[in-house]
């Protein structure tokens, strides 16, 4: 099963990469100081208190401490808001997709699916809304959809460290195994035949959102059990991916966490 879903050998999904800014570096070195293998710093960084407190963390956890004039050579893209520091990372976060149920252990299970959602801003976005409203896991295709980068992390403000994440080979196959786990597929379509807040959401569940504009694939939508629209009440187009996930999970967390007086 590994094999058919991840779109990912192992050998990608433990190759590190570079994360960059203050608080990414500092979350991971806070939550995952093992899997830091090197830190990148400018020159003039440590002046000020937070940052040398932070080459100090990485400094009492062993880490190696590299001074770079410029961090493009660690990898760092041009014109990334790096703050004068990066740190190559083994990527945490990436699990195969037969792991999935580890995750979910006693809790009842809410994954979130990313169907041709390529902007790293709004993937670490919805990265960000998931950790902060209760999935243990986001899914990704291989393809028409961002990879987890520096960007994402960097976006997400350091939630990234705190999810699972897995890219699928097939995400239709992967929407079907998901039922065959017990789960519900919800899906966010504007021509959703229920309004949000009218569905069981409190359910083993996995959230299905699409980019702004392309929205679900035909398939990907046959394949929801349901398809939700989330009401709009003045003349706008569209939502921002990012903004509908984070309103439809925090229905989902909602419906699981309240309980009238």
């Amino acid at each position: 099963m590994n094999a058919y879903y991840s779109s990912m050998p192992p050998e990608s999904r433990s190759k590190p990469i570079i994360i960059w800014g203050i608080h990414p570096v500092r979350k991971f070195l806070e939550i995952c100081p093992d899997d830091c293998h090197r830190l990148f710093v400018h020159p003039s960084f440590g002046k000020k208190k937070v940052q040398a407190g932070l080459i100090s963390l990485a400094e009492r956890r062993a880490i190696f401490v590299e001074r770079s004039e410029d961090l493009k050579n660690a990898g760092v893209p041009a014109g990334a808001v790096h703050q004068g520091i990066a740190a190559l990372v083994k990527p945490v976060w990436s699990i195969d997709f037969s792991g999935l149920p580890l995750y979910w252990k006693d809790k009842s299970p809410l994954t979130v699916i990313c169907d041709q959602v390529t902007d790293p801003q709004n993937v670490g976005a919805v990265i960000r809304s998931s950790v902060a409203l209760g999935a243990q896991a986001v899914l990704l295709p291989g393809r028409r959809t961002g990879r987890i980068t520096g960007a994402v992390a960097k976006a997400s403000s350091g939630a990234l460290f705190h999810i699972k994440v897995c890219h699928v080979g097939n995400l239709v196959t992967a929407m079907r195994q998901l039922k065959e786990m017990g789960l519900w597929i919800a899906g966010l379509s504007p021509d959703g035949e229920h309004p949000l807040w009218e569905l069981d959401l409190n359910r083993p569940l996995a959230l299905v959102v699409g980019a702004e504009g392309a929205g679900l694939r035909r398939l990907v939508k046959e394949t929801c059990d349901f398809l939700a629209r989330i009401p709009h009440f003045y003349p706008v187009g569209s939502i921002n991916v990012a903004c509908a996930a984070s309103i439809a999970l925090y229905e989902v967390a909602r419906q699981r966490h309240y309980k009238p007086v």
